[in-house]
């Protein structure tokens, strides 16, 4: 269980390191950045400020980093249902880091139903989408999943892999 905690913490450094140098330019990245210097620097309401209009016009790192903060309470009230509802959104826009955060809470049943089934399905997916350090929660979701529902599993893999945007 600390693993996977732990993991959720290291996701958060990969999102931040990953987006440093990715994105298009134009006032959107620029915008992105902006916030993510404020997260850097502890300046979380700056940071929301920043990613709240990207997050309405369905940008998945500010959707995912506003989902990180609502989950570790930086800036808001921590409140888990609201850092899920985030995280899907950014989730099945096919954003790794996302996934894997949607995943971990899927595992601990912490602000959505506990599932091992999607908690499979959204590591699986964030595991293919790039994100490496899925490999421990999408194995431990597996193994923790009655052998009955296992094509359960494996079936929604497929099926929110196919919902996703195809330039993911």
């Amino acid at each position: 269980m600390s693993r996977l905690i732990g993991l959720l913490a290291l996701t958060l450094c990969l999102i931040l390191s990953a987006f440093a140098g990715t994105g298009h330019a134009g006032t959107d990245d620029d915008d992105f950045r902006r916030g993510l210097t404020a997260f850097n620097a502890g300046d979380y309401e700056a940071a929301l400020q920043a990613w709240r209009p990207l997050a309405e016009k369905n940008e998945p790192r500010s959707l995912a980093g506003i989902g990180f903060m609502y989950h570790r309470g930086m800036g808001v009230r921590a409140d888990d249902r609201e850092a899920a509802a985030w995280l899907l959104r950014a989730a099945e826009r096919g954003q790794a880091e996302g996934q894997l955060m949607l995943g971990i809470l899927y595992y601990y049943g912490r602000g959505v139903p506990q599932s091992y089934v999607q908690a499979y399905a959204w590591c699986e997916l964030a595991e293919i989408n790039g994100n490496a350090d899925a490999t421990l929660c999408r194995d431990a979701a597996l193994e923790s999943i009655p052998d009955a529902d296992r094509e359960k599993a494996f079936r929604l893999v497929v099926e929110l892999r196919d919902r996703q945007p195809s330039s993911r």
